[in-house]
């Protein structure tokens, strides 16, 4: 499969220059690091939230755990919880199932990204698929993120 073509359009509609970076088939971003030789920090990985108000996207780099926590704090939704991939399959139709791309905005999600990938020379993102990456700069992944909410999703809490 190829990259998702929401996310080459989105990509093209916005002007952003990026390269797509072929691996070993992978089943978790952090296997996709190490089989793209990237650092598990540079990926941006998505994790989908539910609840009765809907879906939510979160961008966190690849090598850190969500607080969830955090992101209750941060929507004031007290009842989101992980999605499973048959909650969001359709709304990632051009995908694979597992490989969702770290552009909420794209598919018309509330996002909220992570505040560690801010300030990233190179952004990584699944292409929608197992075997390639999307490669770009990290001013471009912070301007078209820019609408979204910039948070710590992954701090510790006492």
């Amino acid at each position: 499969m190829n990259m998702a073509s929401t996310v080459s359009q989105f990509l093209d509609d916005h002007s952003v220059r990026y390269r797509i970076i072929p691996h070993a088939h992978s089943a978790t971003s952090r296997e996709t690091a190490h089989k793209a030789d990237v650092r598990e920090d540079r990926i941006a990985k998505a994790i989908i939230l539910k609840d009765e108000r809907g879906m939510v996207m979160t961008i966190i780099p690849a090598s850190a755990s969500l607080n969830m926590r955090a992101v209750r704090d941060e929507t004031g939704r007290n009842h989101l919880e992980m999605a499973d991939e048959a909650d969001f399959a359709t709304l990632f139709d051009d995908c694979e199932v597992g490989a969702v791309p770290a552009l909420g905005p794209a598919y018309g999600l509330i996002t909220l990204v992570d505040s560690d990938l801010e300030e990233r020379d190179t952004i990584y993102l699944e292409a929608g698929n197992h075997e390639e990456l999307v490669a770009l700069d990290g001013r471009d992944f912070d301007q078209l993120l820019h609408n979204c909410r910039h948070c710590n999703l992954t701090r510790d809490w006492i």
